[in-house]
């Protein structure tokens, strides 16, 4: 896994962001739960701990449109047909107020209830996309880009895998479309396009006042976990 370590305390923090400590429930959507657990959270350990033959199926799908800029998560509980959806922006530091400090960079976060038809439209663009198949390992997805994550349990046997961009396969995914139209948050889709040279955000990082980081696809999981 490649890790950025500018000289500063700043860019500590983001190391053990990075290496981060293990997912073991609670939302995401908090900024300091966030921080630490990341690499654990898109890596599935916790759906990984509990796969077991006989237990309902989960998904969890991340699409990172620039870590720093839009992260949309897609959780899907197979036994409530149930999927729920956080959007975690960039941050407004205008919104910043005394009774949440945290607020401006919180999850805006919704739940769809899924019908029959829907449920099995779903598991049917899953399992083309090939979300429940072979890892894709070696596969690099650098925070500063653009991918699609996939953790899942079902019938007892636990996959983790992603799709960057650009590739044919990320172009021929399906289950995005579906999530999409489901997706009640209001929040504008950041659609995948080529990352130009930012000279801001390069002299941010190298003053550690950014994060840059990747993730590597493994056999079983995130490489490093």
């Amino acid at each position: 896994m490649k890790k950025v370590f500018p000289a500063t305390t700043l860019a500590l923090c983001a190391t053990i962001f990075v290496a981060g400590c293990a997912y073991r429930g609670g939302d995401i959507g908090d900024p300091a739960v966030r921080k630490f657990s990341w690499f654990s959270f898109v890596g599935g350990n916790d759906i990984r701990a509990q796969c077991e033959p006989g237990l309902p199926d989960r998904v969890r799908l991340v699409y990172n449109a620039i870590y720093d800029e839009q992260v949309r998560i897609y959780e899907w509980d197979g036994l409530r047909k149930l999927v729920s959806i956080k959007v975690i922006g960039s941050g407004n530091a205008l919104a910043l107020t005394s009774d949440d400090l945290l607020g401006p960079w919180r999850a805006t976060a919704e739940k769809v209830q899924l019908d029959d038809k829907t449920y099995d439209l779903l598991a049917s663009a899953l399992q083309a996309d090939g979300a429940f198949g072979p890892p894709a390992v070696g596969l690099e997805l650098p925070s500063r880009g653009y991918y699609w994550s996939a953790a899942t349990c079902r019938g007892g046997r636990f996959t983790m895998t992603g799709w960057r961009h650009p590739s044919e396969a990320f172009d021929r995914l399906q289950a995005p479309g579906v999530l999409f139209a489901l997706d009640p948050t209001g929040i504008a889709v950041r659609p995948a396009a080529p990352v130009p040279y930012d000279v801001i955000w390069e002299d941010k990082r190298k003053r550690g006042q950014a994060v840059d980081f990747t993730l590597k696809i493994g056999s079983n999981g995130l490489v490093g976990q």
